[in-house]
């Protein structure tokens, strides 16, 4: 197989403020690749038998699911890890078919960041820089709470078995529930443990860089409408310092000309900008709303199945990885639910900001960009997931369809 151009990042790409903490993350599973790499192919390889591998014990889950249907208990101690695993699969399949688009879409991102880095006012960079800080924030919280679900189940399995007499046992305690060719699970105990401990920290890394990539995409896009907003309000600071974007336009040497001039270059600026930036959230909505849209259905499933089994259990360290899974999972609809309303948010500001600032001192002629600026953001950006919105609401509403699906089952159990 040959490595096509589009594929394969600049070697800066890593070091961008904003995206390397996911992009190096997601370098080391195998399905990024930058130009100095050594062994290209190799770690593309290396991706492939990370994703075979999640693919495989997936399907040995829904083996162990079809073998317990039927009873309510076993199958939602079986579901939350399959249905996840499977959404995960799904994502990076779709990556693989998608790969140019999404490599497109981190170069967009990155030369967007070194344009505001390089040219960026002061003003800019701090709100750039308040938008590094948080997608630090929320990558460390994130990553901590996927970290702590995954990782209290290896250790709980591991120690239930060494303190739980055998006789005691109805069957080896494992790490997640799923079907073994060999039978005998109690006598091959090391195997399925070393399997399913390799799986967890596969999925420990991709899931948490996965979900995070993305964010710090959407994250850029709120970053970049803010900057804009920014600068929709203070036109004539712009327009007065002699500057556009940080860069030096010229020596303002006849006042009233100069300036009507300098503000007709700053609204056509950011006219273009905007239309960029709604073509680019655009194309990152087509990425992504599939997988969302999958996680609409399956998320609201899976949270009700949490629900159910952390109130059936008699166990408290089963409860608190319950709860630490759902958590995990409301995380990630938050995430992607919140983010887009805050693009949808930042872009509903543009018409408002550009008519905040100081249009009645120009002549119409020198405002006509900006009227066609407003006329097109008066119909704020929202992203969809096909027919799904994604906003609040509707992340409130799938809670309140999980609590819901959760006490029909409830009721059924009882």
């Amino acid at each position: 197989m040959e490595l096509k151009d589009e594929w394969i990042q600049e070697d800066d790409v890593y070091s961008n403020p904003l995206l390397r903490l996911t992009l190096n993350g997601l370098k080391y599973y195998g399905i990024l690749l930058y130009k100095s790499q050594p062994l290209k192919k190799l770690n593309c390889f290396r991706g492939v038998c990370f994703t075979a591998s999640m693919l495989a014990f997936n399907v040995t889950q829904y083996v162990d699911l079809v073998q317990v249907w039927g009873d309510i208990g076993e199958m939602t101690a079986n579901a939350a890890t399959t249905l996840l695993f499977t959404t995960i699969i799904l994502r990076i399949f779709h990556f693989y078919w998608n790969r140019a688009r999404f490599n497109n879409a981190i170069k967009f991102a990155d030369e967007g960041v070194r344009h505001i880095l390089d040219y960026g006012t002061p003003a800019e960079k701090a709100i750039f820089w308040d938008n590094v800080s948080y997608m630090k924030r929320l990558t460390a919280v994130f990553w901590i709470c996927a970290l702590v679900t995954a990782n209290t189940m290896c250790v709980y399995a591991l120690i239930e078995y060494c303190s739980v007499p055998e006789a005691e046992r109805v069957e080896p305690p494992m790490i997640l529930r799923s079907w073994y060719p060999g039978g005998h699970k109690e006598e091959n105990f090391g195997a399925i443990y070393a399997v399913q401990l390799y799986i967890m920290y596969v999925g420990q890394l991709i899931v948490p860089c996965w979900h995070v990539f993305i964010v710090s995409l959407m994250v850029y896009v709120r970053a970049a409408l803010t900057i804009l907003n920014h600068k929709l309000r203070h036109l004539d600071g712009y327009v007065t310092s002699g500057m556009r974007s940080g860069r030096l336009i010229r020596e303002l040497k006849d006042p009233e000309e100069e300036r009507l001039n300098a503000r007709r270059e700053l609204i056509i600026e950011c006219v273009q900008r905007q239309r960029k930036l709604h073509e680019y959230t655009g194309e990152l909505e087509s990425l992504i709303q599939g997988p969302v849209f999958v996680d609409f259905i399956v998320f609201s499933v899976l949270l009700c199945a949490l629900l159910f089994e952390a109130s059936v259990t008699d166990s408290a360290v089963q409860v608190f990885i319950d709860v630490c899974y759902i958590m995990t999972m409301t995380a990630i609809l938050f995430l992607y639910y919140w983010h887009a309303n805050e693009i949808q948010h930042q872009s509903d500001q543009l018409s408002k900001s550009a008519f905040a600032n100081d249009w009645y001192n120009y002549p119409p002629k020198v405002n006509r960009n900006l009227l066609v600026l407003i006329c097109c953001s008066i119909k704020p950006r929202i992203m969809k997931a096909f027919i799904v919105s994604m906003s609040l609401d509707t992340f409130i509403a799938i809670l309140r369809a999980s609590y819901s699906y959760f006490t029909i089952l409830k009721q059924a159990a009882d």
